[in-house]
């Protein structure tokens, strides 16, 4: 019958330790011999685990071409679980939530950092993406508008309500606040 003392560096003796060298040896041999009689069986019982992984989870293909795409049975107890954490996620925002779930996935020998994005596509709703596009494209909208009138400021002629008008023509109209008054106050 075997005993579980629990040693400290204080009162362990040389006899004990060479007692848990001898056990670690012992099964680092028990180790070695079964790795040693399963051969090539544990690439197939990988393979079977992954089976069946796939098998319960209802995933039938996955595309990370241009994002994530997945394929999936109709899993009738994953769906709504996925479904109800996206409307938890997503809450009152009118097509994406800033929360990022951050899933640590190892890959080989290298761990990698996956972020997914859970967006409720509701007609007119901007990826963010497509958002931060269109601003970037206003900016530069804006900023030509600037530069031309910039260059026929240069010239002479043209005074800042030329700008307002140019830019509100554009569709970017000034606020209505005058920047002086802020100023003042």
């Amino acid at each position: 019958m075997t005993t579980n003392t629990r040693h400290t560096a204080d009162t362990i003796t040389d006899d004990a330790l060479d007692d848990l060298y001898d056990r670690i040896a012992e099964l680092e041999a028990e180790r070695d011999a079964l790795v040693a009689e399963l051969g090539d069986r544990d690439d197939e019982a990988r393979e079977r685990w992954i089976e069946k992984q796939l098998a319960e989870t209802g995933i039938r293909a996955m595309n990370f071409r241009n994002g994530l795409g997945m394929a999936l049975e109709p899993a009738r107890e994953l769906l709504p679980h996925l479904v109800a954490a996206a409307r938890a996620l997503l809450g009152d925002a009118p097509n994406y939530s800033e929360t990022r779930l951050e899933l640590d996935v190892k890959v080989a020998e290298s761990p990698e950092l996956y972020t997914v994005v859970i967006q409720r596509h509701a007609p007119g709703a901007l990826t963010p993406h497509e958002a931060r596009q269109r601003a970037e494209d206003q900016r530069d909208e804006v900023l030509s508008i600037v530069a031309r009138w910039c260059t026929a400021a240069e010239v002479g002629g043209v005074d800042a309500g030329d700008l307002a008008w140019d830019l509100d023509q554009a569709g970017y109209p000034l606020p209505d606040a005058d920047p002086l008054d802020s100023e003042e106050d």
